[in-house]
C-alpha cells in the first residue's frame, strides 16, 4: 500500500469512527493521527454541555458543574460539549434522588479520586507497555489507530462492568465491618491488625538502577503484597512509595502477610515489617491512631527481614506464632517504652487460625 493509499485508509477509518475533516487535518498537522482514535472513542456521545444536563434536568448549572467537579471530573466550562445522555441520567439521579444522603459531597470525592486512580492506572499500563511497540516509524499508523480504538473500547466496557465488581466489593467490606466493629465502643472504630513492610535499600537502588527496571520491583512488590494479603484474609490499604500498609481482621493473619510480604524479596532488597492489633479509626477505606502509628514506627526499628510487633499483638497471635522478646523501646510519639516482640520467621505457623 502506496502513502496515499494508506493515509486514505487511515482518515477512512477515522470518519467511520465520526471524525470531522478538521479534527483529521489538526491530527495530522499536530502527528497525532494515530491517538487521534482512542479521543474518538472516549468521546462518542458526548455531545452535552453542563447547561444542557441543567436544562433537561432542572438542575442549576452550578450544581451540576459542582456535581461533577466533585466528583474529580475537569470541566471547562458550562458550554463545553463532553457529555452524554447517561451523565445526565445520573446527574438527575444524584441531585434530586440524593441517594448517599447529607454526606454526599464527602462519597462522591471518595469515589472519584479512586475512579482517577484507576483511570490513572490504566493508561500507565498501555503507554509503560503497548504503546513502545506502536510508536515506531515502521508501525503502520492504520494498524496502531485500531489498536488505540480497540483497547479504549475494552476499557470503556470495564468501566461499565465495573458496578458487577462493586456489588462483590460492598460485600465483603460489609462483612469485614461486621467482625471489625464487633465489641468496639463507637461506630468509627474497627479492631484490626494493622501492618506496614518497606523495602530497605530502595533509596540507593533507585539511584542506580533504570526507571524501567525500577518499576519492575515496584511492580513486583505490589503484586506480592496483594497475593499474600489476599491469601491471609487481608486487604493491602495503600501503598507508600517503597512501603505497604495492609490490614486483617485477626492478629495471627496480620503477622502472617507481614512475614510472607517480607520473605518475598531478596538481592539487595530486604523488607522489614511492624504489625499491630487493636483499635483504629475508619474513614473512607484508610485508617487512623495509635495502633496505626506504632505499626509505623515498629516497621522503622525493625531490622531487614524482621517483623516487629507489641505486647498485645504478641498475645493475640500466640495461637499462630512465636515471638521473641526484643526489649522496651521509646518510640516518637509515644511516652512511655513499648515492649515489642520480634516475629519468630524461622518456623511455620501453627497449623490454623481457630474460627
Amino acid at each position: 500500500m502506496g502513502e496515499s493509499e494508506g493515509t486514505e485508509a487511515v482518515d477512512a477509518f477515522l470518519r467511520s469512527l465520526g471524525a470531522t475533516d478538521e479534527e483529521i487535518e489538526a491530527a495530522w498537522t499536530d502527528c497525532h493521527i494515530a491517538r487521534l482514535a482512542g479521543d474518538l472513542v472516549f468521546a462518542e456521545g458526548a455531545t452535552l454541555t453542563a447547561d444542557d444536563i441543567a436544562a433537561m434536568t432542572g438542575t442549576p448549572v452550578a450544581q451540576v458543574l459542582s456535581l461533577w467537579r466533585t466528583l474529580g471530573i475537569v470541566v471547562p466550562g458550562a458550554d463545553r460539549p463532553m457529555f452524554s445522555p447517561r451523565d445526565a441520567e445520573l446527574t438527575q439521579y444524584l441531585t434530586q434522588m440524593n441517594p448517599v444522603g447529607s454526606h454526599g459531597d464527602e462519597l462522591l470525592r471518595v469515589v472519584g479520586s479512586s475512579l482517577s486512580r484507576v483511570a490513572e492506572a490504566a493508561v500507565s499500563v498501555y503507554v509503560q507497555t503497548k504503546e513502545p511497540e506502536l510508536d515506531s516509524p515502521d508501525v503502520d499508523l492504520l494498524v496502531w489507530a485500531k489498536d488505540l480504538a480497540s483497547v479504549s473500547a475494552a476499557a470503556l466496557r470495564l468501566g461499565h462492568s465495573m458496578g458487577v465488581i462493586f456489588s462483590h466489593h460492598m460485600r465483603d467490606a460489609i462483612d469485614r465491618q461486621r467482625v471489625a466493629q464487633a465489641g468496639v465502643s463507637e461506630r468509627s472504630l474497627h479492631r484490626l491488625a494493622v501492618g506496614f513492610v518497606d523495602l530497605v535499600g530502595f533509596t540507593p537502588l533507585s539511584m542506580h538502577t533504570s526507571p524501567t527496571e525500577l518499576l519492575e520491583l515496584v511492580g513486583d512488590f505490589e503484586v506480592k503484597a496483594f497475593e499474600v494479603a489476599s491469601a491471609h484474609n487481608g486487604r493491602i490499604v495503600k501503598h507508600i512509595g517503597d512501603e505497604v500498609m495492609f490490614i486483617a481482621l485477626h492478629a495471627g493473619d496480620g503477622c502472617a502477610i507481614g512475614r510472607d510480604i517480607t520473605a518475598a524479596f531478596g538481592a539487595g532488597i530486604e523488607p522489614r515489617g511492624g504489625v499491630c492489633f487493636g483499635d483504629v479509626i475508619a474513614r473512607h477505606g484508610d485508617y487512623y491512631g495509635k495502633v496505626v502509628n506504632l505499626a509505623s514506627r515498629l516497621a522503622d526499628l525493625a531490622i531487614p527481614g524482621e517483623v516487629l510487633v507489641d505486647g498485645e499483638t504478641a498475645s493475640a497471635a500466640s495461637d499462630m506464632f512465636a515471638f521473641q522478646p526484643a526489649g522496651h523501646r521509646l518510640l516518637k510519639g509515644f511516652d512511655d517504652p513499648i515492649e515489642v516482640f520480634s516475629l519468630d520467621t524461622s518456623a511455620p505457623p501453627w497449623p490454623q487460625r481457630p474460627g
